[in-house]
């Protein structure tokens, strides 16, 4: 109740406002904060990880149907982390496995409830669980948050048996965060969210470094990706890099510098980096969208 307080009076104050995001990441909050415990509020329990997950996708079908009642042309979503999956160890059965339910997990059971009102939560070891969620066709665009590609290892000792890794297996390199640059694991992501039939925004797609010139390729590595999927009629309308300005990292503190503006922290004064000016020019001479 507090939060669509929240939303009907951020929506009523905004009513200019065409494109939400309900929830950023839900996934990300559920797996960090209810189950690894490594985010906040930091719970290790997966009976509070179901109820934190139905609560969320519940808040969202109510403040989907609250903000189309205060903007008519309103396009309402949430913004999905995704990412692909491999093996660590492609003769591994148990490596293989663990990405399949990885894959599924991750990146598709919310995609299905989205289509189907039906979730359906599969994790290695532990029995498959089914609930109806009330989000069927609760969706007017879809928002991708894609950022690298995870190798799984199995590992008995590990949580769940399961052992995340960052491998630069086609030598493009490492985030300053340890994420392998995987471009074309986007075009992969666009493919299976292209079932849902509604536009598609990446909402955020971006690299932690210092070094300009790794983010200028990184930026034109990613919108060349792009470029091809719409070649493919896949319905991409959008593109915005992450982010605007150095930020916070719940894992990393204030060290990953994704911003195209940097932050001196003593100070707070911003710079423009030259990632800048090169993403000022993708956006005024390549009008792919």
């Amino acid at each position: 109740e507090l939060f669509l307080s929240y939303v009907e009076k951020v929506a009523s104050v905004l009513n200019d406002v065409r494109y939400w995001i309900t929830f950023n990441e839900p996934y990300v909050l559920l797996l960090g904060g209810y189950l690894e415990g490594c985010m906040p509020p930091g719970i290790q329990d997966f009976s509070s990880f179901l109820k934190a997950l139905n609560h969320i996708l519940c808040s969202h079908e109510k403040a989907y149907d609250l903000i189309h009642s205060v903007t008519k042309d309103a396009m309402v979503s949430i913004a999905h982390n995704m990412a692909t999956f491999a093996p660590c160890q492609r003769w591994s059965p148990f490596d293989r496995i663990l990405s399949r339910f990885a894959q599924y997990f991750y990146n598709h059971s919310l995609l299905d409830a989205f289509l189907t009102g039906r979730l359906k939560i599969k994790f290695p070891f532990v029995k498959s669980i089914e609930m109806d969620v009330p989000i069927k066709e609760k969706l007017d665009f879809f928002g991708v948050n894609y950022y690298t590609r995870i190798h799984l290892r199995f590992n008995p000792f590990r949580k769940m048996g399961i052992e995340l890794k960052h491998k630069d297996v086609e030598r493009q390199g490492v985030t300053d965060m340890g994420w392998e640059i995987h471009p074309h694991g986007m075009e992969r992501v666009l493919r299976d969210v292209s079932k849902l039939r509604v536009p598609i925004l990446i909402t955020e797609n971006g690299i932690a470094t210092y070094d300009d010139r790794k983010k200028e390729k990184f930026i034109k590595s990613h919108v060349d990706v792009i470029e091809g999927c719409l070649k493919k009629r896949i319905d991409v309308r959008g593109y915005f890099y992450w982010s605007l300005l150095d930020n916070y990292e719940w894992l990393r503190g204030f060290d990953a510098r994704f911003g195209l503006y940097r932050v001196d922290y003593d100070t707070l004064k911003r710079k423009p980096t030259v990632a800048a000016a090169f993403y000022s020019y993708i956006i005024k001479s390549r009008s792919i969208f």
